[in-house]
């Protein structure tokens, strides 16, 4: 297995320092995108804003903190995180839509200062907005793809990457390749493959081929042991995804660019 990008984690409490020592010296995660979200999941609390940016400072270049966003604490919220060391934003279960246009200064203030957003797009784990310390709604219908669509437009040196294909919404991810060069998707959680091998080969409006907008990721939790052979598995299975079904396919030839290079060259422009 060659080494990957996991470009949607999250870091719990209480990390077991000395085996993120053995993941960093293994070899096998070149980087992952440590998402900031103030929630418990599965009885599980994620990390605090400043485990997260502990955890970047420890290993330099391999772990990208991305700081969870409020929308309505405007863009001095923004400012604030990239002040605290956060290279981007996290989003999820707005109290309105993601392209209310009273979230519109949070974003120019991104764009302005380089941050990438990540957003959650399509379906949410059902009470998962309950465990949030900041207010949240339920549902997906404040987190639709197109919803990227009027922002991309709107602030076309931002970045905005989709957490998820945005399931039930999923044909909605098309429309943001095709017309939207700023808008990337990190594929991770509920997957659908057939979308995959469908689509991976389509074009962009300039002719691009959409693989190279697609991204490796995992939504895993990484600060112990027992959650690593998560990661392993994944990414064995997705590098056998591109190898085996694709290989009649052109998308088959462009494994390693899902899994570490499409990331990494995204995120040179962190910051810029």
């Amino acid at each position: 297995m060659y080494s990957f990008v996991d470009t949607h984690a999250h870091l719990i409490r209480n990390v077991d320092w000395a085996f993120m020592d053995k993941i960093a010296g293994s070899g096998i995660l070149e980087q992952a995108w440590l998402m900031h979200c103030p929630c418990v999941s599965g009885g599980i609390p994620f990390a605090t804003e400043e485990e997260v940016i502990e955890c970047a400072k420890r290993y330099p270049g391999m772990y990208l903190p991305f700081g969870f966003i409020d929308c309505t604490k405007g863009p001095s919220e923004v400012e604030r995180l990239k002040e605290k060391g956060f290279t981007g934003l996290k989003a999820i279960s707005p109290v309105r839509a993601y392209n209310d246009e009273s979230f519109f200064p949070v974003y120019a203030k991104a764009e302005e200062l380089g941050m990438p957003i990540l957003f959650h797009v399509g379906i949410m784990a059902k009470g998962f907005w309950k465990n949030m310390e900041s207010p949240g709604f339920p549902g997906p219908c404040n987190m639709k793809p197109s919803m990227l669509d009027t922002i991309a437009d709107a602030f076309p040196e931002l970045q905005l990457i989709q957490g998820h294909q945005g399931v039930p919404w999923i044909n909605e991810l098309w429309e943001a390749l095709y017309y939207y060069p700023n808008i990337s998707c990190s594929v991770c959680g509920l997957v659908d493959y057939q979308w995959l091998m469908d689509h991976l080969d389509d074009r962009d409006s300039s002719g691009n081929a959409f693989n190279q907008r697609m991204m490796f990721g995992v939504d895993g939790l990484y600060g112990k042991a027992e959650y690593w052979s998560n990661m392993e598995e994944t990414a064995r299975f997705m590098e056998e995804f591109f190898a085996r079904v694709g290989r009649t396919r052109a998308w088959g030839r462009c494994g390693k660019d899902f899994m570490k290079e499409n990331a990494l060259r995204l995120s040179q422009n962190f910051g810029r």
